[in-house]
């Protein structure tokens, strides 16, 4: 029963700083829409609340993408701001796991090399994986859902479609 009450109150009143791996279709989506929940993110990892992780491989990607589909100065810096907090790590480990889009196979390496918590995602690929190792993997909102301790509401899809409709 104490240890119980304590777990609770630890995760309660201290935020846990996870270490998650973010797919390059993050920065692009949130690069779309800044009160996204993608846009969320980069801004947690910004502010240091949270720690991620890319090997060589996805920072590259990463830049290749920035280039090539991000044209607004402010969006292109802030994504240069994220990735200057990202920690680039050496990744040895060969990984098949993602069996329809084996390029997605180095978010998994990674992830298992640095024993990362989350990979944050929209590919469905990887997410229809779920996880890997101890290693989850969920979308933007799921995470940000996790990370704040809200429970979904059934009702968040039409409150999002609503907020889309009306925001100016």
């Amino acid at each position: 029963m104490l240890a119980s009450v304590k777990f609770w109150l630890v995760k309660r009143y201290i935020k846990i700083m996870y270490k998650v791996v973010i797919d390059t279709n993050i920065l692009i989506s949130a690069s779309y829409d800044e009160f996204s929940y993608a846009w969320k993110i980069i801004d947690l990892v910004i502010q240091g609340k949270i720690k991620a992780v890319a090997s060589e491989k996805i920072l590259k990607e990463n830049r290749l993408i920035i280039e090539r589909a991000i044209k607004n100065k402010r969006d292109k810096q802030e994504i240069e701001n994220f990735l200057a907090r990202v920690e680039v790590v050496p990744v040895y480990k060969k990984i098949k796991a993602v069996k329809f889009d084996p390029e997605d196979d180095k978010f998994i390496e990674c992830a298992a090399e640095v024993g990362a918590d989350f990979i944050i995602s929209s590919d469905s690929h990887l997410l229809e994986l779920g996880e890997y190792g101890k290693t989850k993997i969920l979308t933007p909102k799921d995470f940000w859902f996790l990370y704040c301790g809200k429970k979904k509401d059934k009702d968040d899809e039409w409150r999002e479609l609503f907020k889309d409709m009306f925001r100016k």
